[in-house]
């Protein structure tokens, strides 16, 4: 159970904050993600490969904005404190919809909102608590580029390394 009550992190459900300041997309870091994440694609590694593909220049993968959450572009104090044990989070699920490609040389700002809170029993006992965040990234002209949503989700005790084994058996 999160550390505040259930009524007052429902509070905040429809709230927007600046999550995200001058994300600015750099050759080298969308190189090393690519590499992260085994991706062998040229386009993410190549000017010439990214324009015979058809894009304006390198293009940064799909999941790349998940390092706007590096503390480098996280504004102090900013951000939503819904008072989970980090110790019992886990990620629930991911989604991108983008208005055009993320491109090398983008500077973007995140704006995200909390969309929904709730909470259920867990399969193996306890409650769990979910987040879902949307954040909005904007390029320099203010315009989306693509919005992300998530979830987190606090569950009803600890995760250990046995349970992430026990859960990938499933």
């Amino acid at each position: 159970m999160p550390t505040r009550p259930l009524a007052e992190l429902r509070t905040q459900v429809g709230e927007t904050r600046r999550t995200a300041t001058d994300f600015t997309v750099e050759r080298g870091k969308v190189a090393e993600f690519a590499r992260a994440i085994n991706d062998p694609a040229d386009v993410y590694l190549d000017e010439d490969a990214a324009r015979a593909a058809g894009y304006e220049t390198i293009p940064a993968p799909p999941t790349f904005t998940r390092t706007a959450e590096f503390p480098r572009y996280v504004p102090d104090g900013e951000g939503f404190e819904l008072g989970f044990d980090p110790a019992r989070v886990v990620h629930g699920e991911q989604a991108y919809e983008y208005e055009r490609p993320l491109y090398v040389g983008d500077t973007l700002t995140g704006d995200t909102t909390l969309t929904d809170l709730y909470q259920r029993d867990g399969r193996d006992g306890g409650t769990m608590t979910f987040a879902v965040l949307e954040t909005v990234f904007t390029d320099e002209a203010d315009e989306p580029v693509l919005t992300a949503t998530g979830t987190s989700i606090e569950t009803g005790r600890a995760i250990s390394e046995s349970d992430a084994a026990t859960e990938g058996e499933r």
